[in-house]
Formats: C-alpha cells, structure tokens, sequence
C-alpha cells in the first residue's frame, strides 16, 4: 500500500502554489491509494481539490493556522500490521519534543506517529516506534522558535557571514586608503621640490627682517596667541563635526552589513519543500522522503520494521 504524507503547504498566505516539479511527480495516476494530509493547507480550495485528486482515499487533520473547526485534530488507521496516527503537532507541548511525540504515540496506541508543524523533515525510530514528520510542500517559513540545533547554525551562520562582510568593508577600505597615500607621496615630492627653491631664493635676500623692533615682536606674539586660541576653538568643532560624521558613517556600515547579512542568512531560514511516501507491506514501512534542492528533486530511503512482540 502506497500513502502520501503532506503538510504544512500555507497557500496562498506564504506560498503561491506547490512547486512546479512536485505537483508533476503527484499527478493522479491511481498509483497511491492514500493522501494524509497534516493540515495547514490554509485557504486555497484548489490545493485540496489537487490532493483530493491524488486518490479517493482522502484524510486531513486540523492545522494550526486552519480556519475549519470540523476537523479532526488526530486520526488513527490499520495497516495489516502497522498502526498509524497523524496529527498536525501544534497540540504537542513541547512542539516536536520526542519524548512528549512519543507519550503521544503511546496514547493513540500506534507503531508509527506522522506529525507535521515545524516544517522540518524529520524520520526516526525511539522506544521501537517510527516517528516521520514530513516538513513543509511548499518551503515556507515557520513562526515557531527555532530549537536548539537550528539557533546554533543559525548563530554560526550569522557570525560566519557577518565577518566575511566585515573583511570585505575593511579591504575595501585599505584600498582607498593605498590609493590616497600615493597621491599625497606624489603631493609631497612636488611641495618639497617648491620649498627647495624657495630656500634658494631666500638666501639672497637681506637679513633686514632679522632687525625688527622688540616692540613688533610683542605685537606678533599677542596676535599669534589670539590667533591660536580662535584656531583652537575652531579645531575642536572641527573635531567634533568629525566625529559626528564618523558616528553617522559608520551606523550606516552597521545598516549595511546587516541588510547585507540578512540577505544572505534569509535562505537558511527558510524550509527545503518536501513530503513523504510510505510503502506499507505486512509490518514493515519502506520511507521515501522527496526534498526540492536547487530545483532538483532528491530522494532519500529509511526503513522500518514493526518489533515482534
């Protein structure tokens, strides 16, 4: 028996439609004979009418973020030999807790609980029981707080990147700073040519103003002082203007950097688009996880077989 397991799709609030490729791979074909869908379809009738297509076999549980009230918020169906639940998983405290999946699973008696809500492709085996969480059809994003494991990429992420751009604005920098260093060399080269011949040509002159009266010198040094305190003052606003200059630039670096980061962490964000396909023979279930990376379809394979009591 072939089963479908799909979630999480939020059309049309976060996503447009289902990508192009797995709307091809899903078309009828009566090759799989059920669809569980985990909710949060959201408001898009076509996109239940597309799974309803699928196969006449049509089960769907309540999402968070679904507005009919009639839906189940779990579902339980026989297999042969296997048992399986399906819920959205907004219910479970804490959200995607194993131990709290696995408290649930015990509840509704089941050796395999399909549970949907994070938008994280998940499929593992505790206390001899399979848990699949089939993540998110379309790669939408989730409003829930990421666990530990995705806060610790993601923070690693951000400091990866936020130095990379920090290196790039630094040499950037140097550059500038290289290309005006020569051109005050040459700037220097030419004034000392000038004062070089100055210097010549002073040499010829009279020692006249060596004769200046004492009286002239006082006068020069009282003028020099007032024009040193006015040049002071006008120095320090300058300095301050500079600095406040500075303080602006470099708020508007900081800005930069992180529009620039956020551009470049933003897909990291986001979920991989992916559903499962369960292959159910007598106790054993064959998993097939479809993700869409780089616009390609991937699929990945996970066995489990139901312990004999």
């Amino acid at each position: 028996m072939l089963v479908l397991a799909i979630g999480d799709l939020h059309i049309p609030e976060r996503s447009v439609d289902l990508p192009l490729k797995f709307k091809k791979l899903l078309q009828p074909s009566n090759k799989i004979d059920q669809v569980l869908c985990l909710g949060n379809v959201t408001q898009s009738q076509s996109t239940i009418e597309f799974l309803k297509s699928i196969s006449l076999d049509f089960q769907i549980v309540k999402g968070e973020f679904d507005r009919d009230f009639n839906l189940p918020l779990s579902l339980v169906f026989n297999y042969d030999k296997l048992k399986i639940g399906i819920l959205n998983g907004f219910s479970i405290i804490p959200q995607n807790d194993p131990l709290s999946l696995l408290t649930q699973a015990r509840l509704m008696d089941v050796d395999i609980l399909i549970s949907g809500g994070t938008h994280k492709l998940e499929a593992y085996v505790l206390d001899g029981k399979f848990f699949i969480n089939p993540g998110s059809a379309t790669g939408v994003y989730s409003t829930n707080p990421l666990d530990d494991e995705d806060l610790n990429l993601f923070n690693s992420l951000i400091n990866e990147k936020k130095l990379d751009l920090l290196n790039k604005s630094k040499n950037s920098e140097n550059e500038i700073i290289g290309n005006d260093n020569n051109e005050n060399d040459n700037i220097t080269d030419k004034n000392k040519d000038k004062e070089t011949s100055d210097i010549n040509d002073k040499s010829e002159e009279t020692s006249d103003k060596n004769k200046e009266s004492e009286v002239d010198k006082s006068n020069d040094v009282i003028s020099k002082e007032i024009s040193t305190e006015e040049s002071n003052k006008e120095t320090t606003k300058e300095d301050k203007d500079v600095n406040d200059t500075k303080e602006i630039k470099d708020n508007e670096d900081e800005d930069e950097i992180d529009d620039d980061l956020m551009e470049e962490v933003v897909p990291y964000i986001s979920s991989i688009p992916s559903f499962c396909l369960l292959d159910i023979q007598g106790s054993v279930c064959t998993l097939y996880l479809y993700t869409l990376i780089d616009g390609e379809v991937k699929v990945d394979k996970v066995t489990y077989r139901k312990e004999e009591k």
